[in-house]
């Protein structure tokens, strides 16, 4: 062995190599070189194929791009049904818990003059038609909600809409429909049924979990009251559930979306009891009580250096994360001011800006890049 590594790797190890920069080359030289590279590079990658992590928003996406039906898992509040309503804002929902037979297959009605059974299409296959036929060059999805506490028998009905993309063995689906289901697992709810396995082996399967990253995403784009917002930012996600007794009120996030319309309307934290329970409540009301300087303060510039020094650790966290829902227009002017706060507020306000948005870590790019240009942070 050391025979052989003394004779070929120390070969390998110390042969001289000749390096040429790019702009010394020739043409000649500069077109061969872009070739090798492109072979290296294909070699690396025989099939062209994109590497990375990949988001549930991304694999829905995917499955309703290859026509592949997709299945959303999860416990009731996650987000299941808004996550396809961000896809297809005008989707065609069919809710199986309530359906019947007729609602979903259309029925037959006897036509006096003609001694005949005529067929009627159910009201929703109506409307997804007239939707696909209006707009064929975009996929409009019929969204099977709460499968799983669906009937066996309904549960066989969407079986063969699944499969055969066929309503009643009569109507095919338009080929720019789409397939989306969601439904709990039964250990996520007691009304739950277990899905038949022929059913389920027709889906891609998306397990969904909201994170605290992609509910405050979420929530920066839907109007999410501020308070609320910054409240579970600097809570960093520990109040965005709490746990379900029976007895008494309990967080979760479509709670907080409930929380943020009775905030809008009523201006009154304490009224949020009745929704998410009187410890958050409390401890809810004595964030929004500390001393902040608000994102309508930053843009129009409405307070003072005093105002800043003012500001303790607590509340400077507390007013990076209001800061955070600046839109594109005001970024500078707002993220100047954080980084003012300190260093590790900017940190924080531009991961929460971002979110891990590739748009808007572009646009965080250019503002950084507009700061150095101007010789540092403008104020």
């Amino acid at each position: 062995m050391k025979e052989y590594l003394d004779r070929y790797m120390l070969r390998d190890l110390t042969q001289t190599a000749t390096f040429t920069r790019i702009q010394d080359m020739t043409p000649e030289e500069k077109t061969q070189f872009e070739e090798e590279r492109k072979q290296a590079e294909k070699r690396r990658n025989p099939y062209g194929l994109k590497f990375g992590q990949v988001s549930e928003e991304e694999i829905i996406k995917g499955a309703i791009e290859s026509g592949v039906a997709v299945f959303l898992h999860g416990p009731s509040s996650e987000g299941k049904s808004a996550r396809v309503k961000q896809i297809d804002p005008d989707c065609v929902i069919i809710y199986l818990r309530n359906a019947t037979p007729e609602s979903l297959n259309g029925k037959s009605v006897y036509n006096q003059a003609t001694g005949e059974m005529i067929d009627v299409k159910p009201s929703w296959l109506k409307k997804l038609e007239e939707k696909c036929e209006k707009e064929p060059d975009k996929f409009h999805i019929v969204f099977l909600d709460e499968i799983t506490n669906a009937l066996p028998s309904i549960q066989g009905i969407a079986f063969n809409i699944v499969l055969d993309r066929e309503v009643n063995g009569i109507w095919k689906l338009p080929d720019n429909a789409r397939i989306v289901a969601a439904g709990n697992d039964m250990k996520d709810s007691l009304a739950a049924n277990q899905l038949a396995e022929p059913l389920f082996n027709r889906f891609a399967h998306v397990y969904i979990k909201t994170t605290t990253e992609s509910w405050l995403k979420w929530a920066s784009e839907n109007n999410i009251h501020p308070a609320i917002y910054s409240y579970i930012a600097y809570k960093k996600g520990e109040t965005l559930r709490s746990k379900y007794d029976g007895e008494k009120p309990n967080a979760d996030p479509r709670k907080w979306e409930m929380a943020s319309k009775m905030l809008y309307a009523t201006g009154s934290p304490e009224m949020l009891r009745a929704l998410v329970g009187e410890d958050i409540t409390r401890e809810f009301v004595q964030f929004c009580n500390q001393q902040v300087i608000t994102l309508d303060d930053v843009i129009n510039e409405n307070y003072t250096q005093r105002d800043i020094q003012a500001l303790n650790t607590a509340e400077r966290y507390a007013t990076t994360m209001g800061l955070s829902q600046v839109d594109d227009n005001n970024l500078e002017k707002v993220r100047g001011f954080v980084t003012g706060l300190g260093a590790e507020f900017g940190a924080i306000f531009d991961a929460l800006w971002t979110h891990g948005d590739e748009s808007k870590l572009e646009r965080l790019a250019e503002a950084k890049l507009a700061e150095t240009s101007e010789g540092g942070i403008r104020r």
